[in-house]
């Protein structure tokens, strides 16, 4: 080494720091010469996820973030949607017969403040693989910087009412804390009568109980109850092994009636439609004579007429009840009048 010139030294010493550099950076960067796919994702907002994240399946890195592409959600006429961001994720070969239709590609971290990566669900086992050729749909991270925005607004505004409204508010709690006060009062000054009204709804739902208890030995579980639904039964079954030989016998009544009317000829047949309007019309002329009647008695109650007068005047009746007892008493009055 005696012979080796001091730059020859330096550019050794230059050249194995970029060696162990490199090395470095390819054991660091996760730097691999596998055989991988393509698969096309698009999110609306992939969080703080960068090309060269990795993609991961159970929390085992099979791939990584090859680049994120801002599209701004213009149309795109191959999906039909407006994607705002689109991620191109590059897979291990050896994992695509593991990854089907249905797979849900969505962004996550390790930890609370962990670095993010894509994570993927892989889907029903039994379904179709994954196809490759189009994009997919993406499930966005929660988006914590926009809940402590939210927050944040909602403070602010809690923090401006309560400035704005102070004195109003201090009334509020003071009567708040004058009312507990007074309930307080109230429950002393009344215990005996809220003890008293406690016993008397204790008793009440003692009583409905035992009333209800005794309700449904007497009409559900009782004696009397069963025996209904015994004969309820046994009229059911009556009914039901009767109804087809009553059926039965309106049928055959039936076809005796159209067979009697099938032996009138035309002048029976007017005949009887002629009996039944009279029928009809003596019918109308009882149901007007009822109703006249009816008139008459109600007006005879109400004093009307000189028959009304006479039965519903107490006078007139008193006078005639006064005749009668005279001429009992007195009959030559009837041949002779002083």
């Amino acid at each position: 080494m005696k012979g080796v010139s001091l730059e020859a030294k330096v550019g050794l010493l230059v050249l194995t720091a970029a060696i162990v550099l490199g090395a470095f950076l390819f054991i660091l960067g996760g730097v691999s010469f596998e055989d991988t796919f393509s698969v096309e994702v698009d999110f609306d907002n992939p969080g703080s996820v960068q090309p060269g994240a990795a993609v991961r399946i159970g929390g085992v890195k099979v791939g990584t973030v090859e680049s994120v592409t801002y599209l701004g959600r213009r149309l795109d006429p191959a999906t039909g949607r407006r994607a705002l961001v689109r991620m191109r994720l590059s897979i291990h070969e050896r994992v695509r017969d593991t990854i089907h239709e249905g797979s849900l590609f969505y962004v996550t971290s390790q930890g609370v403040l962990g670095e993010q990566f894509v994570a993927i669900d892989p889907g029903d086992p039994e379904g179709p693989l994954l196809d490759t050729s189009r994009p997919y749909v993406g499930v966005d991270p929660p988006r914590l910087d926009l809940a402590l925005a939210l927050g944040f607004e909602v403070l602010e505004m809690l923090h401006d009412a309560v400035r704005d409204n102070r004195d109003d508010l201090g009334a509020l709690f003071e009567d708040v804390v004058a009312l507990v006060h007074q309930l307080r009062l109230l429950v002393t000054d009344n215990r005996g009568d809220l003890d008293t009204i406690v016993g008397n709804v204790r008793t009440l739902s003692e009583e409905g109980i035992t009333t209800l208890r005794s309700a449904r030995e007497a009409y559900v579980d009782g004696e009397r109850p069963r025996r209904i639904m015994a004969n309820v039964d046994r009229t059911v079954a009556v009914v039901s092994r009767e109804t087809p030989t009553l059926i039965q016998d309106v049928e055959r009544a039936t076809r005796g009636v159209n067979d009697v009317l099938d032996t009138f000829g035309p002048d029976q047949r007017r005949q009887i439609q002629t009996t039944i309007a009279s029928a009809e019309r003596i019918a109308t002329s009882a149901e007007g004579a009822v109703n006249e009647a009816g008139q008459i008695v109600h007006g005879i109650r109400e004093g009307r007429g000189t028959v009304g007068a006479l039965l519903m005047d107490e006078e007139i009746y008193d006078d005639l009840q006064e005749l009668i007892r005279d001429l009992k008493h007195n009959p030559w009055k009837f041949f002779w009048r002083e």
